[in-house]
């Protein structure tokens, strides 16, 4: 198991931990086992992205869900709410486990970046639904599973919405001052998109219309110079 040093670990156990989470994380965890890490959401009403979840797998009635620590207590705070109709303890591991293997912090940002992975923080929890940022192509989505917060607004926009948004995969040192969550206008000041994601001087950048992009600017009026990478 592989964890950054920007990770904390969830632990929900109890006999009915695997049906609580059913309800609350958008994979299938009757598909997860022991030896892989099962990418997961948590989403709002509104579809809107909470946490992106590294979920464990420990035992029939114990799973780790890892992610990012800014919000980890935010995380807590919104499983808490539904942990109270099951049979179930959930708490926070201050100490990894042994049997993690912990990457640097830069490598594993960098490389989330590069395979257009948007993983959320404080920053970006709840601007962005699933498809904003391509989770429905990187098995974060199981749209056969059934019900969990959020999914009706997921799966309308799975199954009706033509989309036109994408990630942008571009190299600029301008957005250095600019946080992740930022948004980015076109020459008429219209919001254009947001940057999802950024480690020094690449960034994934959310566009509205990834058909119709030519220039990008900060909301001081200020152009943004970059080069494309690659589109997602």
């Amino acid at each position: 198991m592989e964890l950054s040093s920007s990770h904390k670990i969830i632990r929900v156990e109890g006999i009915d931990s695997l049906e609580f989470l059913q309800g609350q994380l958008s994979n299938d965890l009757n598909l997860a086992n022991k030896d892989i890490l099962q990418k997961n959401v948590i989403c709002n009403l509104r579809g809107q992205i909470i946490s992106l979840i590294w979920l464990k797998k420990q035992s029939e009635e114990s799973f780790d869900l890892i992610l990012d620590r800014s919000i980890i207590d935010k995380t807590f705070d919104t499983l808490k709410k539904y942990k109270v109709f099951f049979k179930s303890e959930m708490f926070i591991i201050d100490e990894v486990s042994k049997n993690a293997e912990i990457v640097d912090f830069a490598k594993w940002k960098s490389n989330c970046i590069n395979n257009g992975l948007c993983e959320i923080n404080s920053l970006t929890s709840e601007l962005f639904t699933p498809h904003d940022l391509g989770y429905q192509n990187l098995d974060v989505i199981n749209f056969e599973k059934g019900c969990f917060t959020g999914q009706e607004v997921v799966a309308r926009m799975h199954y009706r919405a033509k989309l036109k948004t994408g990630l942008l995969l571009i190299y600029s040192s301008d957005l250095n001052s600019m946080e992740e969550g930022s948004s980015l206008y076109d020459q008429e000041n219209k919001v254009l998109g947001k940057i999802a994601s950024k480690f020094e001087t690449n960034s994934l950048i959310f566009l509205k219309n990834k058909s119709n992009l030519k220039d990008i600017y900060k909301d001081s009026g200020e152009k943004i110079n970059f080069k494309r990478l690659k589109l997602f």
